[in-house]
């Protein structure tokens, strides 16, 4: 009986120690352009992890990450005219399940 009791509070203690994800979410506009807009996520030896393109709305999403600093960048081109977040783009720490929200400006390129 005490062994199945041992078990049990071992596998209570494994789940409360197991990392939870979290979310980056935000939203991106170039000029007056929402949808379609590239979104970058980048580790902190930046290292691209995913990409991602706005909706409609102009807003995007990243999930499951591990708690740690990621980078963030976008872009877009629009006829001739190319807009970014240009050479510093958002750094966002994410930290267990916690939802983190961040607006994107694109500028565009001379």
């Amino acid at each position: 009986m005490k062994k199945i009791f041992y078990i049990g509070l071992m596998v209570i203690a494994l789940m409360a120690c197991k990392s939870k994800d979290g979310t980056i979410m935000g939203s991106a506009k170039a000029g007056d352009t929402l949808s379609g807009i590239t979104v970058n996520l980048y580790n902190m030896d930046s290292q691209l992890i995913s990409t991602t393109s706005t909706d409609g709305n102009g807003n995007f999403v990243f999930s499951s990450l591990p708690s740690g600093n990621y980078y963030i960048g976008a872009t877009i081109v629009i006829g001739s005219d190319t807009y970014d977040t240009g050479n510093l783009p958002k750094v966002v720490y994410v930290n267990d399940s916690i939802v983190k929200e961040i607006s994107l400006t694109l500028t565009k390129k001379s």
